[in-house]
């Protein structure tokens, strides 16, 4: 071999060191992207799953919301709850420094305990999350060892609702004279189809002509809407009405005469006590009271669209609400043997509060005392 083959032979084994060293340091730097991207993805995913358990638990806080200080601490004892048992990849635990709450969706959040002082005044909830700690697999020597992330959700009441998906099987009757007034109390007593007379109750038919008084009717509530009156006697109305409300408190007897009532299909609500007021009821639940484990909660409030008795057809046995308003049943009515007494004592609660299911729709009448949740930012 010459000196000139020699040269080539040795520029071309240079040549072959040089791109094995190239490979080796490409191939290292493909190794920290993927794994850059592994850790990020990893982050990216640890985010989202913080800020499902916030909105959760703001969504959860606003649905606790109803003017009352007891909605206050209902509230953070939801938030708290759902946050904390979010199924993150380590426990997470919040307090109720993490929940604040405000009037309006942009103002200062204040504390719960400051809130309670304006409980009338609240509409909106946030949640923050504490940052957590998320380990890095692949990418400490660039990222470190773990990075801090934490979310934040803020959910409120609605506008007032143009449509409420249920409504309890009555209706109120008022009259211009005679208004039902927010925050009073009010003992109603049972008329017959075809009488018109104001400070009263009617039981309603249910979508298929039946007497739905036990539960909630699963229709369509409208500001304006027609409803439909049952065709029944004042005792008769009277009769329903106490299944209907009774059943609530948990008290289904006697059996013969409405064989068909059952703790299932009609439950009562978690508190059973009678003779308090809304205000109490709502303290009661934001303590976490629970009287009767096999309840639901909120049984005892009514959605019921209220009618003037000017718009009251006896003929057709329908009147129009003007309004829909949620109520709550102070107490139990007379047992169904005692035909005498039809009294149903109800507290017009007047104050925003959120129903399970409504909507808004710009341009309609709007429902003001009801609201649903709902998650802002």
């Amino acid at each position: 071999m010459n000196q000139q083959q020699t040269r080539k032979a040795n520029k071309r084994r240079g040549e072959r060191g040089s791109i094995l060293a190239t490979a080796a340091l490409s191939m290292v730097s493909l190794l920290l992207a993927a794994g850059l991207a592994v850790d990020v993805s990893h982050f990216y995913t640890a985010k989202a799953e913080l800020q499902n358990a916030a909105d959760a638990a703001a969504l959860a806080a606003a649905s606790q919301i109803n003017s009352t200080s007891g909605g206050i601490q209902s509230a953070v004892r939801q938030a708290t709850t759902v946050a904390n048992n979010y199924d993150f990849s380590k426990p997470l635990t919040i307090t109720a420094d993490n929940v604040t709450f405000a009037k309006n969706l942009n103002d200062t959040y204040m504390s719960s305990v400051a809130a309670e002082g304006v409980a009338s005044q609240i509409r909106f909830v946030k949640v923050t999350l504490s940052p957590q700690s998320v380990n890095t697999t692949f990418s400490a020597l660039v990222l470190g060892n773990s990075q801090n992330i934490g979310a934040s959700a803020t959910a409120g009441l609605s506008v007032g609702l143009t449509m409420n998906k249920f409504y309890t099987a009555y209706t109120f009757v008022e009259s211009t004279a005679l208004p039902l007034l927010k925050n009073q109390p009010y003992t109603l007593n049972a008329k017959a189809h075809n009488d018109s007379a104001p400070m009263s109750y009617r039981v309603l038919e249910g979508p298929d002509a039946e007497l739905i008084t036990t539960g909630q009717i699963h229709a369509y509530g409208y500001i304006g809407s027609s409803y439909k009156v049952a065709l029944k006697t004042a005792a008769e109305m009277c009769r329903y009405a106490k299944i209907g409300t009774n059943t609530r408190f948990g008290d289904y007897s006697p059996t013969n005469v409405h064989p068909g009532v059952n703790a299932t299909d009609e439950p009562p609500d978690t508190i059973t006590q009678e003779n308090i007021t809304y205000a109490q009821y709502s303290a009661m639940q934001g303590a976490g009271t629970v009287q009767n484990v096999n309840g639901v909660k909120n049984r005892r409030i009514m959605t019921v669209p209220i009618a003037l008795n000017s718009t009251y057809n006896t003929t057709a046995r329908t009147v129009t609400s003007n309004r829909l308003a949620a109520f709550f049943i102070k107490k139990k009515m007379a047992s169904v043997l005692d035909t005498a007494n039809c009294n149903l004592d109800i507290e017009y609660i007047g104050a925003p509060l959120s129903v399970p299911v409504g909507t808004f729709e710009p341009g309609s009448s709007q429902m003001s005392e009801l609201a649903i949740a709902v998650l802002y930012k």
